[in-house]
């Protein structure tokens, strides 16, 4: 596990990294805020009525590291209500991940992103155009609704992949799954009372400020 601290002065740091270089030859830096990284307007999210800790998981749902790392997450979720999650996909793993992940945020507008991440996540095999279309149905997404919805949204679900995929290579996670608990970046899978740890952590830092 890689672990490194990404708070200063109230802003998520940039590692350094080689970012991407317009044809004019100026750089196109992401905004690496923490209103940017934690509060994409468009990422869905999972919170109860207050929560005091942030977790961001990067994600693919064709990762067997991420599908590892989804019941973790929620056995944290389950005993910890304080705890709000921000789902970021990051479709690194070609087509059909890509595929999943602009429908999966659709779903959001019908309110049915949790059922639907769940579904993904637990496919029984590697997705494919009919797996995710199956996983809809075992989530009660209403699919001409979705389809209504990507056409309708499609320009934000593209901006908002585009801007994950900058935040990920500007942070140079590697892959997926890699996650920001509070002020703490952390690269790959990691078991529950890691995950506990990192939550009372960020706790510890917050009341510290």
């Amino acid at each position: 596990m890689n672990r490194r601290s990404l708070l200063s002065h109230g802003l998520l740091a940039a590692v350094a990294c080689a970012l991407p270089i317009t044809s004019a030859g100026a750089q196109q830096r992401p905004d690496l805020s923490r209103k940017a990284v934690v509060d994409d307007p468009v990422a869905p999210k999972r919170a109860g009525a207050s929560y005091d800790v942030t977790i961001v998981e990067f994600f693919d749902y064709n990762c067997p590291y991420c599908r590892t790392m989804e019941p973790v997450l929620n056995a944290l979720l389950a005993a910890d209500p304080k705890v709000r999650m921000v789902y970021r996909d990051w479709p690194i793993f070609g087509p059909a991940s890509r595929e999943a992940a602009r429908a999966a945020v659709a779903s959001k507008w019908q309110g049915r992103h949790a059922a639907f991440h769940e579904a993904l996540m637990t496919s029984p095999a590697r997705l494919d155009s009919a797996g995710i279309r199956a996983a809809a149905a075992r989530a009660k997404v209403d699919w001409p609704r979705l389809q209504r919805d990507l056409e309708a949204h499609g320009a934000e679900i593209d901006a908002l992949l585009a801007r994950t995929d900058a935040i990920a290579e500007s942070f140079r996670f590697a892959g997926t799954p890699a996650l920001i608990v509070g002020p703490q970046a952390i690269a790959g899978a990691v078991d529950l009372p890691t995950l506990r740890g990192l939550v009372a952590a960020a706790r510890s830092k917050s009341k510290e400020r």
